[in-house]
């Protein structure tokens, strides 16, 4: 059976001296980030500028925030970054963040109790070792702040993505401040007035910041649509005046999954990755949008044909133009395991997952990924010993690492579409239709930029362009 990664995968790797199938990471040993019994609630790491990896994570007893940093072979003492005046909300599905350019590290936490404390962030300068003062992020407004996640281009900018509601947790929205002059500006609003009712009000964000563009991801509610959203600023978060839907999927759910999005800008895309239980179970899927309106490309199952019964959840991504790496958590019969995946060849390029944690039994729970200099560094939490743990993967020297701006992903209107879908110009001669599950379902012809779908069922779809100028493809929605 032709698996819809592998559809995608022959024309990506024409031209490339060698794919990421066809030869193994270099794997450095599983080590500790802290003793065991000092915590290890949802790890995030980032790179410093000596190449290092810093790494954050929550302890419940008592609520606290730690940092340690990898100093080439293991991790130096943990730290706590969180304060006296600001006991941080954590748990092992959300909690603070982090995020470095050069040698400054910034991380970002939620105080508790949650209805009456704000967000504050603190900064370091020397790669994580010591750290500044806490500055407050959300203004005396009296309204309720959670789920901050940071992301920088600025060493002296850092822009904070929260949940904004209104007095007794109602009106759950999506906001986003920025730093200018040492404080943080008004919020901006980047859910509405674009998605539909309240943003999903238990899922963690994500705020992706480039020098060109800051995306704001977020899983949105309204009317029990669990997907999700972006919106998109051309003004390093001064103003996003875009926002649309990047999630195919359609999940209806009326509980909530406690599960958010994740990407990173690759020149005019984001790549993005996040969790639904549309169909087949909960699963992985990763897609690619244009970063300047949001235009959906393709989406794909990280790990397609995979039984109903196993889970996956907790996707994080991290890259630098077509090379990326996606880790998740994955439960099979019990066992709770770290999965990775990873191309040079952008998203359709992924391989056959590896096992990141290959040295102990258990639950290992809540990854993270940080990319950089060609190698990977990942963390996850080790819930039976309570602490984090940290690998590193380097991509051998020989395969060739595309980091040129990738194709943009062809425009499709209207979408969701009724009968006639009108495609970007180009010489395309057919269309391949697709369900979520990969099956192909139709094949259309390309009549002058259309194509009839009015006999396609509702639903969510994939369509595969196919031309004198290749393939290309992108997702849309039959009502």
């Amino acid at each position: 059976m032709i698996t819809l990664r592998a559809l995608f995968l022959v024309p990506l790797l024409l031209g490339t001296a060698l794919s990421a199938q066809q030869a193994d990471l270099a794997w450095g040993p599983v080590l500790d980030c802290n003793a065991q019994g000092e915590g290890g609630l949802r790890p995030r790491v980032a790179v410093n500028g000596s190449g290092g990896p810093v790494v954050l994570w929550g302890d419940l007893s008592p609520m606290a925030n730690y940092v340690a940093v990898g100093n080439g072979s293991g991790f130096d003492p943990a730290q706590e970054v969180s304060t006296p005046g600001c006991v941080p909300s954590v748990a092992d599905w959300m909690g603070s963040s982090i995020a470095a350019v050069g040698n400054t590290v910034w991380v970002v936490m939620k105080a508790t109790p949650e209805d009456t404390r704000p967000i504050y962030v603190r900064r370091s300068d020397d790669g994580g070792s010591t750290w500044g003062d806490t500055v407050r992020v959300d203004p005396y407004d009296g309204l309720v702040s959670r789920f901050p996640s940071i992301d920088l281009v600025d060493a002296n900018g850092p822009l904070v993505q929260y949940m904004q509601f209104d007095s007794g947790y109602f009106g759950a929205r999506q906001v986003v401040s920025h730093m200018m002059g040492g404080a943080f500006m008004a919020p901006v609003q980047v859910s509405a007035p674009f998605a539909p009712g309240d943003v999903c009000d238990c899922c963690p964000n994500q705020l992706v910041a480039g020098q060109d563009h800051t995306v704001a991801l977020y899983r949105n509610a309204g009317p029990n649509i669990r997907v999700m959203w972006g919106a998109t600023s051309s003004d390093a978060g001064g103003t996003f005046p875009t926002g649309a839907l990047i999630d195919g999927t359609t999940w209806s759910l009326n509980v909530c999954p406690s599960s958010g999005p994740d990407g990173y800008l690759a020149g005019d895309s984001i790549r993005y990755v996040w969790m639904s239980g549309a169909t087949n179970g909960t699963k992985v899927y990763i897609g690619n949008a244009l970063a300047a309106d949001l235009s959906m490309g393709g989406q794909w199952n990280v790990h397609p044909g995979q039984v109903q019964s196993l889970q996956q959840n907790f996707p994080r991504i991290a890259g630098s133009g077509d090379t990326l790496g996606v880790v998740w958590q994955q439960i099979s019969n019990g066992q709770s395991e770290i999965l990775f995946s990873w191309s040079v060849t952008g998203p359709a390029g992924l391989g056959v997952p590896d096992t990141v944690n290959v040295d102990l039994p258990g639950s290992q729970r809540t990854p993270d990924i940080a990319y950089a200099n060609g190698s990977f560094h990942i963390v996850w939490s080790e819930v039976s010993g309570s602490r984090v743990r940290y690998r590193k993967a380097t991509i051998p020297s020989a395969v060739s690492v595309n980091e040129l701006r990738p194709a943009a992903a062809p425009v499709a209107w209207p979408n969701p579409v009724t009968d006639v879908l009108h495609v970007e110009e180009g010489a395309w001669l057919q269309a391949s239709i697709r369900d979520m599950q990969g099956r192909v379902v139709a094949n259309f012809p390309v009549c002058s930029g259309t194509i009839d779908v009015i006999t396609l069922t509702p639903g969510n779809y994939l369509c595969q362009l196919v031309g004198e100028a290749g393939k290309r493809s992108f997702t849309f929605v039959k009502r």
